[in-house]
């Protein structure tokens, strides 16, 4: 028996800043879902010539998240309904709570692998190689640490134990987060400043490109950034858990708001037909742009936007209208 002033893991336990940050992180969670489920329904919607590839892509994504909500319900149902004044009940991890965590790791991994797949497409064949491995490194290593800090929350099993995995799996996890975002977004940008021309329309499109690569690295980063810091200096809370719920439903919206932006950025890139409904199959396209030794061994990948299945057009004079109306046939960027 324990004396008068012994008191239990669960008696112990702060409700408001545990399983009352979980509820609040769910919640939010919740609405990140909807916001995914609608951008895969305009996806659809929008691009019905869209490769099958990629439609397999954004449903495993779509599938995935699915999973995931219903496995952070399952959790908060679990401590708050089902062990409603049960303290003991409070102390272990469920199931379905680490295998949420699981499931986001897995989600970011898709998204990062999707990205790094177009820094292979866009990179040069003097950069191609060195600048893929790098990258697709750092994404291994976040996926592996992930799963290594998964495979610690199912042994410990305790959610007073979680402090004891924090240097070896879960910071190391974090940090590789924000490093292997830094990489892709830094790669991406790059490549696509170097695609710059002395076109104005084409620059405005690389622009805007390179802005939104930025602010998604920034998204997921600073959500990254600010699990590590609740996570080191507060283990025992679950404001970590909260911004953990989150992030994943930020990867999968950064791939479908990538694929579904197409038709936009072609709007702006002064299409005037962009946004009618027998353009909805309008993609980008990429294509390379390749000079033969006596024109300089110049070498240029360039981001257009045209239909999924339409042939290149080549021309000797390319003027910016004519840039403008140019079909490449190449895999669809991002």
């Amino acid at each position: 028996m324990r004396g008068p002033g012994m008191m239990s893991d669960a008696e112990r336990l702060d409700i408001v800043n545990t399983f009352g940050a979980a509820y609040i992180g769910s919640m939010v969670t919740l609405v990140m879902y909807g916001i995914t489920t609608l951008q895969t329904y305009f996806y659809f919607l929008r691009f019905p010539k869209d490769e099958r590839s990629l439609k397999v892509l954004v449903s495993i994504v779509w599938v995935l998240d699915t999973i995931h909500i219903i496995f952070v319900c399952h959790a908060m149902y679990y401590y708050l309904i089902t062990n409603y004044n049960n303290p003991p009940g409070l102390v272990d991890g469920t199931w379905s709570l680490y295998t949420s965590v699981a499931l986001n790791v897995l989600i970011a991994f898709i998204v990062q692998c999707f990205f790094t797949k177009r820094i292979y497409i866009l990179s040069s064949l003097r950069v191609r190689w060195w600048l893929t491995s790098v990258t697709a490194l750092s994404v291994l290593g976040h996926f592996a640490l992930g799963m290594e800090t998964v495979v610690e929350l199912f042994l410990k099993k305790e959610l007073s134990r979680l402090s004891e995995i924090t240097l070896n799996s879960a910071l190391p996890f974090a940090l590789l987060a924000v490093l292997s975002d830094i990489l892709v977004a830094g790669a991406l940008c790059g490549l696509l400043w170097n695609n710059r021309s002395d076109f104005k329309d084409t620059n405005s499109l690389v622009n805007n490109l390179i802005i939104w690569a930025i602010n998604r690295c920034l998204l997921t980063s600073f959500v990254a950034i600010a699990e590590v810091i609740a996570f080191a200096i507060r283990p025992m809370d679950f404001w970590f858990l909260a911004i953990d719920f989150v992030i994943g439903k930020l990867y999968a919206n950064s791939l479908l708001a990538t694929l579904n932006t197409r038709a936009s950025v072609r709007a702006k890139d002064g299409d005037p037909e962009s946004g009618r409904s027998d353009e909805v199959s309008t993609s980008f396209q990429l294509a390379s742009a390749v000079r033969t030794d006596n024109e300089n061994a110049f070498s240029r990948n360039l981001l257009r936007v045209g239909p999924t299945h339409s042939s290149m057009e080549e021309s000797t004079d390319m003027e910016s209208t004519q840039l403008a109306n140019t079909k490449f046939d190449g895999p669809s960027f991002p």
